[in-house]
């Protein structure tokens, strides 16, 4: 018998379209724990401005299982599959999925982008939530903005830090 198998891992499904939160209660209403960080941010349209409450992460819903209950979660609906990277179900590290879930409680916007690594100055944050986590910083119209690695997704989360909250990594 393998221990490893049995233990509850994060994983990312792949779901419908604008179907993020209804995934996520479904799965919460299954018994599972499910991650759909969200952030109230505010947006501009031609005749006015609102807070709107933006799911970070589009077609992706984070959910922890293991391996007897993976085919369970197909049961809440608009799923379609779970993300594999290189023919394996992508699972996320402890320290992944603890970032992703503090990314819906930062007061600074949060823009996920999908590229590729870029070459730059790695730095570690030093103080406030994301404290501990590494990541590369640009600069963006004058503010810090530092790019959060999460290669099991090969994806970056873009928060603005303050230069006094990171440190060069060397």
């Amino acid at each position: 018998m393998e221990l490893l198998s049995d233990a509850i891992k994060w994983h990312v499904l792949l779901v419908k379209p604008r179907s993020e939160k209804r995934v996520g209660q479904r799965l919460g209403d299954l018994g599972f724990e499910a991650c759909v960080p969200t952030q109230t941010q505010l947006r501009q349209w031609s005749d006015r401005r609102k807070k709107v409450e933006v799911v970070l992460f589009n077609n992706y819903v984070f959910v922890a299982t293991d391996a007897k209950r993976r085919n369970e979660v197909f049961q809440a609906g608009h799923i379609l599959k779970y993300v594999q990277f290189a023919g394996r179900i992508a699972t996320l590290s402890d320290k992944e999925a603890a970032m992703i879930k503090r990314l819906a409680h930062l007061e600074a916007p949060v823009e996920i982008t999908y590229e590729s690594f870029r070459v730059g100055e790695a730095v570690e944050v030093l103080t406030g939530p994301l404290a501990g986590y590494s990541g590369t910083v640009t600069a963006v119209s004058g503010n810090a903005r530092l790019q959060l690695a999460l290669p099991s997704l090969q994806c970056f989360a873009q928060v603005e830090v303050k230069g006094e909250e990171v440190k060069r990594v060397e």
